[in-house]
């Protein structure tokens, strides 16, 4: 009986930690370029440890300048504008028909039909801070278009481009280097201690 149930035993252990683990997903690896044509550098990463929340984009660095071009990382159509005095100040949405929206905030100006859209929108509502939505059809996009140039706006502490991809459905913010955006990294990291919990 003892070796019937150590062999049961050992026969679950092992099915157990055999069992198949989930791939992760496979996000698509070239359909994203960069969205400014500086020399990737970022001032802030993905995940990153604030105050109240944890960062959900990338900070690409602009030389503490501001009026760099910022292009659409793929063909799409701006899904979403926002003008706010606070958060991401001046911000596009652009969805793509991969199912993933990239996001752009802190800008200093859009391009000339984004601005028009907004200034007639702000118009209308007779309202400075704006959120909205857009029809696919409205304003189309290509990969490398200029959508606006780099900025400073709204909780930004200095010139700046935040950067973010999403799940265009359920708005999971996904860390953009999972689709081949790649930023240079030639500093070795230093173990300065471990600590137990």
């Amino acid at each position: 009986m003892r070796h019937l149930l150590l062999f049961l035993l050992s026969f679950l252990s092992i099915t157990a930690f055999t069992q198949e683990v989930p791939t992760s997903k496979a996000y698509p690896l070239s359909d994203f370029r960069q969205p400014l044509d500086l020399s990737p550098a970022l001032a802030s990463s993905f995940g990153e440890i604030r105050s109240n929340h944890l960062h959900s984009g990338l900070d690409y660095r602009t030389n503490q300048r501001e009026g760099y071009p910022v292009y659409a990382v793929a063909d799409g159509s701006v899904a979403r504008l926002r003008v706010q005095i606070g958060g991401f100040g001046n911000a596009v949405y652009i969805s793509h028909p991969n199912g993933y929206t990239s996001v752009y905030a802190h800008l200093q100006r859009f391009n000339a039909r984004i601005a028009k859209t907004i200034k007639d929108y702000q118009y209308r509502t007779q309202c400075y801070d704006v959120d909205f939505p857009l029809l696919l059809t409205d304003i189309p996009v290509k990969k490398g278009e200029i959508i606006a140039w780099s900025g400073n706006t709204g909780g930004s502490e200095g010139p700046h481009l935040h950067f973010e991809i999403r799940d265009s459905k359920t708005e999971e913010i996904i860390n953009p280097q999972l689709f081949g955006i790649e930023i240079p990294d030639k500093i070795k990291p230093v173990i300065r201690g471990l600590y137990t919990l």
